[in-house]
């Protein structure tokens, strides 16, 4: 899935929790790299992924 960084992680992130899918994943099932999932949901929604986990600034896991 080619497109706005900004849209694919919000698609992401809805994906990742609806599904409870992991960053590898969610990677296959975008067609994009796991590189891709950290560096768009980084950039985008201030959080940091650690072992497939997402965390929110705050220490709120996904």
């Amino acid at each position: 899935m080619k497109g706005n960084p900004e849209e694919r992680a919000v698609q992401l992130g809805e994906y990742i929790t609806e599904t409870g899918a992991t960053v590898r994943s969610a990677a296959k099932a975008f067609g994009i790299s796991k590189s891709t999932v950290h560096t768009d949901i980084q950039k985008v929604a201030g959080v940091f992924l650690s072992k497939n986990t997402i965390f929110l600034l705050g220490g709120a896991a996904i």
